[in-house]
């Protein structure tokens, strides 16, 4: 009798812990690393808590009902941040540019590629904030982003999501259309 019922607790565990992985929300991150191919899940919603001017050297990537955003900012000293954004199985629909400066010491720029299917940023920033706003079609199936800081990858110093997640590693993907 106790060996039916260790079995039916083990197959009940395992039902358990099969249906908490299928029912993970779509608006999570999932990222294969390795040969293991473990994945890394978490909250792409939201600007990340506590994000703002000021704060040492930095990427804050978050998803909105409006679309996607990219802020950059430092504490002391001026920091170069560069990347490039790939959109998988759609393009890009919009793009607004936030605080960014076009001429001098702190020019800012980025570039749409001509299939519309990947951004190019090239920030300047120091103390303050520069960022993008964008947007893809309703194709897109996932967002790839290569992000650098001061000619590095730097997981550690890429925030995503309303709890400041750090990605594994850079580069890193998540769903282009997080579901509520």
């Amino acid at each position: 009798m106790r060996s039916h019922l260790y079995c039916f607790g083990c197959v009940l565990t395992a039902t358990c812990g099969l249906c908490l992985f299928v029912s993970q929300p779509e608006s999570v991150l999932g990222q294969v690393k390795g040969k293991d191919k473990a994945k890394e899940v978490f909250e792409v919603k939201g600007e990340p808590k506590g994000f703002k001017a000021g704060e040492p050297a930095r990427y804050a990537v978050w998803a909105s009902k409006t679309g996607w955003h990219v802020r950059t900012t430092t504490a002391r000293t001026l920091h170069h941040f560069t990347g490039k954004i790939h959109i998988e199985g759609g393009v890009i629909t919009g793009l607004e540019p936030h605080d960014l400066e076009f001429k001098g010491k702190y020019g800012d720029w980025w570039r749409i590629h001509e299939k519309r299917h990947e951004i190019t940023i090239d920030f300047k920033t120091d103390r303050h904030i520069d960022g993008i706003d964008f947007q893809v079609s309703k194709e897109a199936k996932a967002i790839h982003w290569n992000l650098w800081i001061d000619g590095k990858h730097h997981a550690d110093k890429v925030f995503i999501g309303k709890t400041g997640h750090h990605p594994l590693t850079d580069p890193f993907i998540v769903p282009a259309h997080p579901k509520k």
